[in-house]
């Protein structure tokens, strides 16, 4: 997972309000120690960015 690459969220959101799916990766981030990525800023379908954790993330569609 790099930065521009189209993402789909894989995990469960909490109840209520609309839920995106699709996404582009803005900024990613990996533990200090062991260099293994970890979370990802993420800038939704519906116009919100959030931070999530990579591990409920699938890449869909890599950027060059």
């Amino acid at each position: 997972m790099k930065i521009g690459d189209a993402i789909r969220f894989t995990g469960s959101w909490r109840p209520g309000g609309f839920k995106p799916e699709v996404g582009i990766v803005m900024k990613t981030w990996t533990n200090g120690r062991t260099k293994k990525m970890t979370s990802a800023d993420v800038f939704w379908q519906n116009g919100s960015h959030g931070n999530v954790l990579v591990q409920h993330l699938e890449v869909i569609s890599e950027s060059r």
